[in-house]
Parts: C-alpha cells; sequence; structure tokens
C-alpha cells in the first residue's frame, strides 16, 4: 500500500509538472516572419523547405499567420543542424530569438498578470499575438572529400572502376554532400545495370575526420554475374492485335546484353500503343546456366471503341464544341481511325485520322489524315479540303522529327483588306491547289507539356510549297523557336520564349495570299492586343497592314502559386510583323504587359490574362477600315482560354 505522504509527494509532482508545461511548451503563438542570419553556403530556398515553421507566403495575403508551439521551434533547430549536416557541414550551430510584433491597429488586450506572458484577462493562451522567428545559425567549415576508392568484388567485364567514377556526383575536393554520396551509388548501379548486371549492389562507407574536416569514401561493388536476354514470352493477348506488333515494341532480341534501359524503354512503347487495358513487362526467374533472364509480356485489352465530347470558350473563338469516335486496333496492328467534329466562332473542322504506331521500326509512327475546314477571320473568310501525311520519328534522347506531304484545295472569300495598290489580287478569289513537303525537327526536355516548369525546347520546321510537286501558289516557309523554363525558390518559374517566321514566294510565285500571311496578337502571342491585331507598324507608329511576311515575338512570363490549383502571372510580351521576307526591324517593335490567373485542370491550366499595350500605334496610313480599327483599338485587352501562353 502507497502511504499518504509518498501519494502526496506524487501528487504536487505531477501536477507541477503539467503546470510547468502549460507556461513553457504549451503557448502557442503566431509566426508573421521567419529569417536567418548566417547562412551563406547552401540555398535559403532549400533550407526553408525543410523547416515545420514557416511564415506566411506573400501571394497568400488572405491566409492568417501559422500558428506554431515552442517544442516546433526547437525541432526545427534539429532539422537545420540535419540539413546542413547532409550537405557537409557537420559543426554547424543553431539558435533562434522570436521577437513580438509591435502591432498599431485594433484595441489592446490588458493582460491578466497572474497569467503565463502569452495570456489574455482569462489567463489562457493568447494566439493571436504574432512572432518574427530569426535563426541564428554559425555554419562551420565543410567536410571535404580527400579519396573515393573503389573495391570491386569480381572483375567488371564491360566497365572499369576508372570509368565509373567519372559517373559519379562528386570528385575529391568536393565538400562532401549525403545527397550526391546516395546518388552516386544509385548512379553506379544504373550504369551497371544498362552493361548487363541486373543484380548488382552498390554499397558505401564514409568516413568523417572532423579534426582534419576531411571525409574518404569508399564503395564496394558485387556486379554479380553478367546476364543476357533469354526468351520473350507473350501472355494474355489472345489474339487481339498481332503478335509482332507488340514484339516490335520490344527495344532488344533474345541473345543481347541484358539492359535496364531498354527494358524501361519498352515497357514505355509497350504502354504507349494505347490498345491494352494493362501491359505488364516483367523478368523471369534467371537461367544461371546460360546467363540468360527471360522476359515476360502480359497484356490485356481495353474496349476498343471510344467517344469524347467537349465543350469549352475563349474570348478569340467563342464556344467550342468537339466530338470524337475512336476505333482501336483496326486490322489488328495496333492502328487506330478516328473521327472527328469541332467548331467555333474561327474554325468548323470535320476530319478523319488513321495511326499506325510503330510505323516499321519502335521509333516511327505513321499519321494520316483528312478533311474539311472552315477558317473564319476578321479579314476572310477560308475554305479548304487537305490531306496529309507524316511520319514521326524518335531521333534519340530528347530529339525528335517530323517529316510530311500536305495537298490542299483553298478557295477564300470575304476578303476584307485592300492591298497597296487598292486592287484586290485574283489569288484571293479563286480555288487554288498547295503541295508541300513539310520537315520539323527539335529537342525538347520539359517533362511536362500542358504545364512546364522545367527545361526547354528548341524547334525548327520547313514547309516547301513547289510546282514541281503541283502546288499553283510555290513558297517556302522556316520558324525557328526557343523556349525555356526556369525553376525558382518558392515553387515559382521563369519562362521564356523567342520564335521567328516568315514567308518567302519561289518560282513563278511573285505574291502570297493573305491566308498563307502571318499575323500577330492574341493570348498566345502578344497579349497587349486582340487575337491578329497587332498590325505591321512602320516609323513614326504607322499602321501599314494587318499581317506580314516576317514575324518575330518573344515573352517573358512569371509563374507563382497561389492557393492550391491557383496560379498567377505577370508577363511582359512584344511582337513585330514587317511586309518584307526574311526583314526584322527590331525599331518598331511594340510591347505589352500585364498579369493573369491559372487554374490547373486536367487538360491544362485555364487562363485568364489582362494585357496592356505600352506603344500602340497612333495612325493608320489609309482610311481602310481595318488599319483604322488596328490604330484606334482599347489598350486593355482582356483573354479567356486553356493552356499556357507557351
Amino acid at each position: 500500500m502507497i502511504k499518504f505522504p509518498v501519494l502526496l509527494f506524487l501528487l504536487v509532482f505531477f501536477v507541477t509538472d503539467v503546470s510547468a508545461a502549460s507556461e513553457t511548451g504549451n503557448i502557442q503563438f503566431k509566426v508573421r516572419s521567419v529569417t536567418f542570419d548566417g547562412v551563406k553556403n547552401v540555398k535559403k530556398e532549400n533550407l526553408v523547405a525543410s523547416l515545420s515553421v514557416k511564415e506566411r507566403s506573400v501571394w497568400k495575403f488572405w491566409e492568417s499567420s501559422q500558428s506554431v508551439m515552442p517544442q516546433e521551434l526547437k525541432d526545427d533547430v534539429l532539422r537545420i543542424r540535419q540539413f546542413y549536416q547532409a550537405r557537409g557541414y557537420y559543426q554547424t550551430t543553431v539558435s533562434f530569438d522570436k521577437k513580438p510584433v509591435t502591432h498599431h491597429f485594433g484595441t489592446t488586450r490588458q493582460k491578466d498578470p497572474k497569467g503565463p506572458p502569452d495570456a489574455g484577462v482569462s489567463g489562457k493562451p493568447d494566439i493571436d499575438i504574432e512572432y518574427d522567428v530569426i535563426f541564428h545559425i554559425i555554419e562551420g567549415p565543410p567536410v571535404i572529400i580527400r579519396q573515393i576508392n573503389f573495391n570491386c568484388l569480381c572483375d567488371i567485364e564491360t566497365e572499369s572502376t576508372k570509368q565509373l567514377e567519372k559517373h559519379l556526383l562528386f570528385k575529391p575536393g568536393d565538400i562532401f554532400d549525403s545527397d550526391h554520396y546516395d546518388g552516386s551509388k544509385r548512379v553506379v548501379k544504373k550504369i551497371l545495370g544498362n552493361k548487363g548486371y541486373p543484380f548488382a549492389t552498390i554499397k558505401g562507407s564514409a568516413r568523417v575526420d572532423l579534426n582534419d574536416h576531411k571525409v574518404d569514401i569508399m564503395f564496394d561493388v558485387d556486379p554479380g554475374p553478367l546476364y543476357y536476354f533469354g526468351k520473350i514470352f507473350v501472355s494474355g493477348n489472345k489474339g487481339y492485335v498481332r503478335e509482332k506488333f507488340i514484339r516490335r515494341t520490344i527495344t532488344f532480341k533474345t541473345g543481347e546484353l541484358y539492359s535496364d534501359r531498354k527494358l524501361d524503354e519498352s515497357r514505355r512503347n509497350l504502354f504507349d500503343l494505347s490498345i491494352f487495358k494493362t501491359a505488364v513487362i516483367s523478368l523471369g526467374e534467371p537461367e544461371k546456366e546460360n546467363k540468360t533472364l527471360p522476359v515476360h509480356i502480359q497484356v490485356k485489352k481495353r474496349k476498343q471503341q471510344s467517344v469524347k465530347l467537349g465543350i469549352g470558350y475563349g474570348t478569340e473563338d467563342g464556344v467550342r464544341l468537339k466530338g470524337a469516335w475512336s476505333y482501336r486496333n483496326l486490322t489488328g496492328r495496333a492502328d487506330k481511325i478516328s473521327l472527328s467534329a469541332m467548331r467555333s466562332d474561327l474554325i468548323e473542322n470535320v476530319q478523319g485520322e488513321y495511326l499506325v504506331p510503330y510505323f516499321l521500326s519502335a521509333k516511327n509512327n505513321l499519321i494520316a489524315k483528312s478533311g474539311f475546314e472552315r477558317e473564319k477571320s476578321d479579314y476572310y473568310t477560308l475554305r479548304k479540303v487537305f490531306s496529309e501525311v507524316s511520319v514521326n520519328r524518335k531521333l534519340g534522347s530528347n530529339w525528335f522529327s517530323t517529316i510530311g506531304y500536305n495537298l490542299e484545295i483553298n478557295r477564300p472569300e470575304d476578303i476584307k483588306v485592300d492591298e497597296d495598290d487598292d486592287v484586290l489580287d485574283d489569288i484571293n478569289q479563286e480555288d487554288y491547289r498547295i503541295s508541300s513537303v513539310k520537315f520539323d525537327v527539335e529537342y525538347n526536355t520539359v517533362e511536362d507539356a500542358l504545364n512546364p516548369k522545367k527545361g526547354y525546347v528548341i524547334s525548327f520546321s520547313f514547309e516547301d510549297a513547289s510546282g514541281i510537286l503541283g502546288s499553283e501558289v510555290d513558297y517556302i516557309k522556316p520558324v525557328v523557336e526557343a523556349k525555356t523554363y526556369f525553376p525558382l525558390p518558392f515553387d515559382t518559374v521563369l519562362a521564356l520564349r523567342a520564335r521567328f517566321r516568315t514567308i518567302k514566294e519561289t518560282e513563278d510565285t511573285d505574291y502570297i495570299p493573305i491566308y498563307k500571311q502571318l499575323f500577330l496578337g492574341g493570348s498566345k502571342t502578344v497579349r497587349g492586343y486582340g487575337y491578329q491585331e497587332l498590325g505591321v507598324v512602320k516609323d513614326g507608329d504607322v499602321v501599314t497592314g494587318v499581317s506580314g511576311l516576317s514575324s518575330f515575338n518573344a515573352n517573358v512570363e512569371f509563374r507563382y502559386p497561389i492557393y492550391n490549383d491557383f496560379s498567377g502571372v505577370v508577363f511582359f510580351d512584344t511582337g513585330e510583323l514587317d511586309s518584307e521576307s526574311y526583314r526584322y526591324n527590331f525599331n518598331n517593335l511594340r510591347y505589352s504587359c500585364g498579369a493573369g490567373l491559372r487554374y490547373q485542370t486536367i487538360i491544362g491550366p485555364l487562363q485568364f490574362d489582362v494585357g496592356y499595350k505600352l506603344n500602340p500605334a497612333k495612325s493608320a496610313i489609309s482610311d481602310d477600315p481595318e488599319l483604322v480599327d488596328l490604330a484606334d483599338s482599347d489598350r486593355w485587352q482582356f483573354h479567356l482560354n486553356i493552356g499556357q501562353t507557351f
């Protein structure tokens, strides 16, 4: 039995302990700002991202400050030390201060002198008081890599340890970084996996000498036995698609040296056929006698037919309606036929498309399409019957190309723009055949095409319409474009684009019809202007034409998060049209700026932008109503559309 004095002592102890905790560890307070003193050798934004206590984002001005407990600050001190240690700073010291914010608005609450320091009149914790938190950091000296050694447990037939060392994420003399250390082990395993060693194991050790601030790194490499691809088995197909078209997606053959990279490429190729509900490529039990790994492909077919309906709206093209029907694996060759129709205020289109994936090889796709289209512009109406055949080919990592042939019969109508000699050329009022070949090449490192945040795209395209091909309008049309996306702190992105286009008449053609000329202005080019409303502007800010034969436009965007799927942009756009081919006069550039809102959807971000002309044209060269409208257009433009500007 516990005696009364002992029971009284325990009761007093626990009550005192709970009371002390309420006074020191359970007082919740709000954090207005978090700053750092002494951060010199690491990226501050990465340090901020590792902490639990954060200040309110400037983009989320409507949110209240974060409420935290004192223990959370102590935990963040440990996180900061761990953050520095992972980057080679093992002797970093961290402390913090929190300073109360002086409010100059509202009624000051009377404090209860008997309550804790941050208590209101009731003696309960007051979470309305805000503090500025300052972390004081003394980084200390970094740990430097002194030497890197490999201990290979057996001979490597295809890769020497010297070659492996070249692929590591660090070298002697660098600051020791644990992420680079772990990443280097993965790199070595990946290299060996691509060289025929699927069961390689990589172990490492790092001996840190804090007296000399040095580290010696040792990698123990056991590549295991060398293997080759064995027999390839296909199951679950049940005659749905010809097996040779499944095997065509495979980038390796039986007897080839094993490669993780080729296995991953084959998985992507099989998935991209889009005719299977599930498609799995796995390895069987190794056959140790002949050093082969059998490969099992298991598929399950999906429904062959599908119907898609869509509706949308944009300030440029009004209400958009679209419907499509598709039939997969039409002939047992993994091919697909589609029929689609769409309409908007700008385009009415009905077309059929036939797709043959992995045409002749896993790197090629054949696409053939044909249909009717009606394009309605402020300056003309064009009726067109077209057919096009193209082959898309993956040239290598991030490299893509397209070569194709295009045939179209054009009938322009309702031409509203006079030429310089006040006479509409006959070419604008007759049916004309255009027969051309097209070529495109692109280098693309962007991962998310709908909402890119990192990488860049460089592309070049060329179209040649020639009388040799039976064309009645002859021209060449090159286009060069570059886009890049830089990720910045706080999940922001700086996006840049520049594009040059020109079109030049060739052979017997002495005039480019207006429906093949170039336009600028709108939500995807220069947002201070309406769709196709920038025009050709000469010296003196005079509008001389609605379209040109050369165009240049560039865009700068700063993209930042706001809340959940909402984000914002601020932008600066510029562009210029010239009436001559291959001519760019940057003295005539038009500038615009503005801001916008994005809402992320499954089909891309919803775009709302407000643009403002910085240097609009002041007059028109003639009293042509179309030119006068361009000179007198409003400085403000509002754009609603789907997708990023670029």
